[in-house]
């Protein structure tokens, strides 16, 4: 089929806008070729103007025909939704594909020749042949069902050869009349395929890493531009490359045991590339309270963290707070997430929107691109500290520098404490190095410079007022409760958190408080203590966790933890016991059992474990774990641990006091 051959006259009105057309270098051209592109330029400008043919131009070699020929190269379609303008005046360069036009006729030694172009005319002719091969390979590429898992060259070819078959194609026909039946054809045609259709199934068939990265350097700009500090701030959370150990106390000594990958959520302002905040979790998934202790420690400029004997408080952090003593709590404009669900909880939508006074910007999930920033700050945590540790995971499973992480962590003996320092260590390198993005310098001296307006720009900080009266910063918990109670039963106003009773000294002697809704204030990191609020603000009291738990400062995750083993049988507490210790007691004798493979630690155990350690310091370890004494063990069986634990913490007198809560125990005595 012959291209329509075009005139100023029929050719379409949006393809002659010469002042858009993509400008030409003819620098590398000898002078000859220079002057005819050069004359040919203005010509067709005129003819495009509505200007006569000039006969001057024969005199160069450029007649009617060669200006009509070059005007439709110029408004030629290029596949991209423009014309190719001005390039086409170039020598040499097509501007139209190969396309056969005259019937396959074998020709050549062997009768080998004389096939170009024999696939695009068979596709042309076969329009059938070619939609569903095109669908297969689609199918394919996006690992569709019913379908391959990745795009086989060998498999399309099959594909192809079947279609042809089911078509009718006879054997004196191409592809049948070769010896190899098109393969070749067939491979490039699928080549051809993979780049044209790259954005529909580079995640397929490269994986999610590569759909991910190309999407960046696209050659569009961002319109989330950072102009200033606290401007726009990315906040992401991140596996830390190596693996850390844990100490458990036993008899025999210190048994140490690898813990789960050490994750953080790390805070980062786009402009400077500071980090503001971060927050170190020892758990498996990180949650939406972790989230606000993050972006509380970046508002704060304080580490998140709670320094108790066996900690020392470092000289500089590396955080902002550290560098520029003026400098108090700031807001930022603008917070990128990803569409995380702890990001989208109502604690951290809401109540951090309102108290920093921010916008949140959710972007999609693992399109790191939209928060390169952040990512390009865990690259290098990963590079220049974490991947240094001989007990390395590596990028991969088949990382070489991966040398049984588990046994070099145990080995190491990398304390929870020093998990921290190192952690604490690569983020003040981080703030401390110069880079191309800061001119030379580094964030925090950049930082400083804004805040005294060295540059003389007057810079304006986006500082936040101090709290209300009664309004909850960013580290406390904000949940609604009910006063719970019986004046029939004796049973003074208290409430319920996280399935224990608290009470206080006014709440306990106002009885009109009862099945009222309250407000309470939950410090995540010690809730032996709630401050307690009525509806309208008014504070009641700062009610504490009676009974059991209130022997030992401890987290809410450690409550729930410890709460589940007890609800599922694993750990029995007597009234007068402290859950925290008896909990210890059990890891320590699964500890000193562990010889037998019978009973071993949990991940999840250990994982607590360290978790409280980092909440509360080495205190933790050293005053709430009693020494497992030799008689209390040598006569347990590790297979009826959990069992025989139950039944020691148990007896006669405790099972009376255990129904307290009811106060039914003495009710036949009173009777």
């Amino acid at each position: 089929m012959t291209a329509p051959r075009f005139t100023r006259s029929t050719a379409p009105r949006d393809r002659m806008d010469y002042s858009c057309w993509d400008p030409i270098s003819i620098d590398g051209y000898d002078a000859q070729a220079r002057r005819k592109i050069s004359l040919l330029t203005a010509a067709i400008k005129d003819y495009i103007d509505g200007h006569p043919f000039s006969p001057s131009l024969v005199d160069d070699g450029i007649y009617r025909e060669t200006l009509l020929r070059h005007f439709n190269r110029c408004i030629t379609p290029d596949g991209s939704g423009h014309v190719f303008g001005w390039r086409g005046l170039c020598p040499g360069l097509r501007v139209r594909p190969n396309e056969r036009r005259k019937a396959l006729v074998q020709s050549g030694h062997g009768k080998r020749g004389g096939l170009s172009g024999a696939l695009s005319l068979f596709l042309r002719q076969y329009d059938h042949v070619a939609g569903q091969f095109e669908q297969y390979l689609l199918a394919n590429a996006r690992r569709s069902t019913g379908h391959e898992a990745r795009l086989r060259q060998k498999s399309a070819h099959q594909k192809f050869i079947q279609l042809c078959e089911e078509a009718g194609i006879q054997e004196c026909e191409w592809p049948f009349c070769t010896r190899r039946k098109g393969r070749e054809s067939i491979r490039q045609h699928v080549d051809r395929f993979l780049e044209l259709r790259y954005d529909d199934i580079v995640g397929t068939q490269f994986g999610l890493r590569a759909k991910a990265r190309s999407h960046t350097s696209t050659g569009y700009e961002s319109r989330l531009l950072a102009c200033r500090p606290f401007d726009i701030v990315e906040v992401d959370e991140h596996k830390c490359g190596f693996i850390g150990s844990i100490g458990i106390p036993t008899p025999e000594g210190v048994r140490w045991f690898p813990i789960e990958r050490v994750t953080i959520i790390l805070v980062v302002d786009r402009w400077l590339r500071l980090i503001l905040g971060y927050k170190v979790i020892f758990r498996r998934e990180a949650s939406a309270d972790d989230v606000l202790d993050a972006m509380n420690s970046a508002v704060s400029h304080e580490a998140p963290r709670n320094y108790c004997e066996g900690y020392e408080v470092s000289s500089t952090i590396g955080l902002p707070d550290q560098v520029v003593q003026s400098l108090t709590q700031h807001g930022f404009n603008q917070v990128l997430f990803d569409n995380a669900l702890i990001h989208i909880a109502t604690e951290v939508s809401d109540r951090a929107r309102d108290l920093i006074g921010c916008d949140f910007n959710f972007g999609p999930v693992r399109r790191f691109e939209r928060r390169a920033t952040v990512e390009n700050v865990f690259g290098g945590l990963e590079r220049l500290g974490f991947c240094r540790l001989q007990s390395t995971v590596g990028n991969s499973p088949v990382d070489p520098k991966r040398q049984d992480a588990e046994k070099a962590a145990v080995k190491a003996q990398l304390h929870v404490k020093e998990i921290l320092d190192l952690i604490e260590s690569v983020i003040v390198d981080h703030n401390k190095k110069g880079a191309k993005s800061n001119f030379g310098s580094n964030p925090l001296a950049r930082l400083k410079a804004a805040r005294h307006d060295v540059d003389g720009i007057g810079m304006i900080f986006p500082s936040l007022p101090p709290l209300a009266p009664g309004v909850a910063g960013l580290d406390v918990s904000v949940v609604q409760l009910v006063i719970r109670g019986s004046k029939d039963k004796g049973r003074r106003p208290y409430f319920t958190f996280e399935g224990e009773a608290y009470t206080g000294i006014e709440m306990a002697r106002d009885w009109s408080l009862l099945d009222k809704p309250v407000i309470g204030h939950v410090k995540r990191h010690a809730i032996s203590e709630i401050r307690v609020f009525s509806r309208s603000g008014a504070y009641i009291d700062a009610a504490k966790v009676m009974g059991r738990w209130r022997h030992t400062e401890h987290s809410r995750q450690l409550r729930k933890h410890i709460n589940g083993l007890i609800q599922d049988g694993y750990l029995s507490v007597g009234y007068l016991d402290c859950p925290v210790n008896r909990y210890l007691e059990l890891i320590s004798a699964s500890v000193r059992h562990e010889s037998t493979k019978k009973l071993g630690i949990s991940k999840k155990d250990l994982s607590v474990v360290a978790a409280s350690q980092a909440e509360h310091g080495d205190q933790f370890a050293n005053e709430a774990t009693p020494p497992v004494e030799e008689s209390s063990t040598d006569d347990i069986q590790s297979s009826d641990l959990p069992g025989q634990l139950a039944q020691e913490s148990l007896s006669t007198e405790e099972d009376e006091f255990l129904d307290y809560d009811e106060l039914t125990a003495f009710e036949g005595v009173v009777a």
